[in-house]
């Protein structure tokens, strides 16, 4: 196995630097700062004063937030980007953390900042929204909570993933955060933080990293028998759709890869980042060198008021060599019946998810191409207005697992995943991104690899329905893994 690094010399304008000033003033304001009282977020019980947090914000210069973010102590640091590019948070540190949908029940202090999910909501929250690129001239921006859930809740975690429960949505301590081209260096503060040690980390924050960054090599380790124990399990599955007890299954794999040292989940992030400029781009540590990361194509649902958009992502072509090739995989996409068939699946169920949801329903007429780095995918949107009393919990409950990570029926596909798949998905396939008060962006978190260590293990997966061929569903989860290959020497 080869032992061998390489080197990667960081731009000359060092983003620590950069938020330098504004993480010194926060500190100097965090030690300056009242205590926490009941009386800050409006007229709250006592009781309820564990659940108030203040943020506090500076602008800082444009600068590149994962660089900022590699600086930074390993063990607690997040990272999120829309596939738009509009919204982009980085953080350290925690400053709460509670189940999904528990977060509704925290105000952040100071006028018009209380969770109101989808009710009240005037004109002062749409100010807010993510990646809007807001003027904070409003005050500070209503605070991100990370997302972060596994695809299957109910089944036994391997002991891979139990370090990752616990944290399904966390307010972060210290953010680096980007609204369109604003960006602002922000704290989180609730009554148990120990703020000396808050205004320490801030000043740590503001050190300059090593311009020297020393990446070890990473190396592809044997696939065994798993082409072989794909095969069995996609047989096993053609078998329940043919009985009619599914219509489709989408079946998973793994890859592991080793390297020459501890891996930077940062750097990792940033060099599939490079190679994959279209999608959104998500990592989780779990203590230092363990961290879920990727950049998924798929978006489960954004939220912008009680606007909501989701979409069907199924069906897949490799990019071609050249333009021409490259059409033609693309043409062969859209006329093939059985990616749209598969295709079809997904959007009906994802219509049918947000009818429940909504007063008003949009659906694209037919599918588009999603032309990624290495792959392509037919797409179809759908926007809801939402009715009122749905919030994000309930999106959520409502869409995920969708068909194209799952199968359909979902529930029949989930029970047979348990039976067929030999490994745990812990966060792979489940939802991950942001979400606010006045809006939220969560991602289906594919094309996405665990790091433990020097150990790397990457997942894809293929959606399995009458007329799928073993061999040609596993050259396809080749091509979905070839972002983690292009790392690999």
């Amino acid at each position: 196995m080869p032992t061998g690094s390489f080197q990667r010399h960081a731009p000359a304008d060092d983003a620590p630097r950069v938020v330098e000033r504004a993480a010194l003033e926060l500190a100097a304001r965090v030690e300056a700062a009242p205590a926490l009282e009941p009386s800050a977020a409006g007229d709250l019980h006592a009781a309820a004063a564990s659940r108030v947090f203040l943020r506090l914000e500076e602008s800082v210069e444009p600068t590149d937030l994962l660089q900022w973010l590699r600086g930074q102590p390993a063990g607690a640091r997040r990272y999120f980007r829309d596939r738009s590019t509009k919204l982009e948070v980085a953080s350290v540190g925690t400053a709460a953390a509670c189940a999904f949908g528990e977060h509704e029940a925290w105000s952040q202090a100071g006028k018009g900042h209380e969770w109101k999910g989808q009710e009240g909501k005037g004109q002062e929250g749409k100010a807010h929204e993510a990646g809007s690129g807001s003027s904070r001239a409003t005050g500070p921006r209503a605070s991100a909570w990370f997302v972060s859930l596994p695809f299957d809740g109910a089944r036994a975690r391997d002991a891979a993933w139990t370090r990752f429960t616990g944290q399904s949505c966390l307010l972060p301590q210290i953010e680096l955060r980007r609204d369109g081209e604003q960006h602002v260096l922000a704290v989180h503060i609730t009554a148990a933080t120990d703020r000396p040690a808050l205004a320490a980390a801030l000043r740590r924050a503001s050190a300059s990293a090593d311009s020297c960054v020393v990446e070890p090599a990473l190396v592809r380790q044997s696939d065994g028998n798993g082409e072989s124990d794909w095969t069995r399990a996609v047989r096993a599955g053609l078998e329940r759709i043919r009985a009619g007890a599914m219509r489709k299954i989408v079946l998973a794999r793994t890859r592991r890869y080793s390297a020459s040292g501890a891996l930077d989940p940062v750097a990792v992030l940033s060099r599939l980042a490079a190679r994959e400029s279209r999608g959104f781009r998500f990592m989780i540590e779990a203590g230092a060198g363990h961290a879920f990361l990727g950049v998924t194509p798929e978006r489960l649902f954004s939220r912008s008021g009680r606007i909501a958009r989701s979409e069907a992502v199924a069906g897949t072509r490799p990019r071609g060599v050249d333009g021409v090739a490259d059409r033609l995989l693309g043409e062969s996409l859209l006329a093939s019946a059985k990616d749209r068939r598969e295709h079809e699946l997904v959007v009906e169920r994802v219509r049918e998810a947000l009818s429940a949801c909504a007063t008003s329903l949009r659906v694209d007429g037919e599918p588009r191409l999603l032309r990624l780095a290495y792959v392509q995918h037919l797409a179809t949107r759908v926007q809801a207005e939402l009715r009122a009393g749905i919030g994000d919990r309930e999106l959520v409950r409502a869409l995920h697992p969708p068909p194209a990570v799952a199968g359909a029926p979902v529930a029949e596909a989930i029970e047979a995943l348990r039976e067929f798949e030999p490994f745990d998905r812990g966060l792979y396939a489940g939802p991950v991104g942001v979400v606010s008060r006045d809006g939220a962006e969560i991602a289906v978190a594919i094309r996405s690899a665990r790091i433990d260590g020097d150990q790397l293990t990457a997942f894809a997966g293929a959606g399995i329905v009458e007329g799928s061929d073993p061999a040609e569903e596993w050259r396809e989860t080749g091509h979905k893994l070839l972002a983690f290959e292009r790392l690999a020497t």
